[in-house]
């Protein structure tokens, strides 16, 4: 279960035995965050891209982990909604 203390919380689980194939999970989550640097660093050994969060193509500031049962989590928010820094 994660929380960020401010009423959101993501509870995730174990699957079932059988019921997926090892490295072929389908689900995914992706957390819409402002505080997406915060949680890099919380996550800082276990992001999927060394490197840290980026700004993708897509327009997106984020970055991934590797979830229970290698369900892919994305978190990130609007390259555009970032403070522009300076």
């Amino acid at each position: 279960m994660m929380s960020d203390g401010r009423g959101g919380d993501v509870h995730l689980q174990a699957a079932v035995d059988g019921w997926l194939v090892p490295g072929r999970n389908p689900f995914g989550l992706y957390l819409y965050r402002e505080d997406v640097d915060e949680l890099a660093t919380a996550f800082a050994g276990e992001m999927i891209e060394p490197e840290g969060p980026t700004d993708k193509p897509w327009g997106m500031y984020e970055f991934a982990l590797n979830g229970p049962d290698e369900t892919l989590v994305r978190i990130g928010w609007p390259t555009r909604l970032r403070p522009v820094a300076g």
